[in-house]
């Protein structure tokens, strides 16, 4: 019982100072903080009418494309890793490597576009760079038997990237002649943009 008491003492004077050494060095990439609640009944303010676009009504082909960007376990060549790997995001700070994990499906076959197809895949990104896709299990090494297979492609953000919005594109070239540059849509407003976001 006395041992206990002093383990929870020792943590309780600790802590504080092991937490505030570990956060010196990491940048918190997305936070939450206590805010008033909206007031009952209450409406977001009413923007100018908007007409869908026509393109929208339009056929789609000949591929379509479900897209994740997400964090790395691995330390990239600038010597940064990510504190929380393999997640879901869309905000990334200057040296952390960029995974881009997709899913091509090919609508005039109805079928997945995987190793087989031979098709040439790879995600260009603003400055001209592309960097090619690679069919892969999701989990890599540690996967297990029914883990997902999904294109993926990684990117080391450079430390003197600018800050700001990146625009990417997934582009599939097929061995019948079909090349395909794929933007995914964005939501933009004048206080958000869905867009990969570069932090410094």
């Amino acid at each position: 019982m006395k041992r206990t008491i002093f383990l929870a003492a020792l943590f309780a004077a600790y802590a504080p100072v092991a937490i505030a050494q570990a956060a010196a060095d990491v940048t918190v990439l997305v936070g939450a903080k206590m805010v008033p609640p909206p007031a009952p009944g209450g409406k977001p303010p009413a923007g100018p009418p908007l007409s869908t676009p026509d393109s929208y009504y339009q056929p789609v082909g000949p591929f379509f494309f479900y897209v994740e960007t997400l964090t790395s376990g691995n330390p990239t060549k600038y010597g940064v890793v990510s504190t929380t790997p393999c997640v879901q995001t869309g905000v990334f700070k200057r040296g952390m490597r960029l995974v881009f994990r997709f899913e091509v499906l090919d609508t005039t076959t109805n079928k997945r576009v995987t190793d087989r197809d031979n098709a040439n895949v790879k995600v260009r990104l603003p400055h001209g760079e592309e960097v090619s896709a690679r069919w892969a299990v999701r989990g890599a090494g540690g996967a297990l038997p029914d883990s997902a297979w999904m294109w993926d492609a990684f990117w080391d953000i450079p430390p003197d990237y600018p800050i700001g919005a990146l625009d990417y594109a997934i582009v599939v070239a097929t061995t019948d002649g079909r090349k395909v540059a794929f933007t995914p849509p964005i939501q933009k407003t004048a206080k958000s943009d869905t867009r990969i976001r570069i932090i410094d």
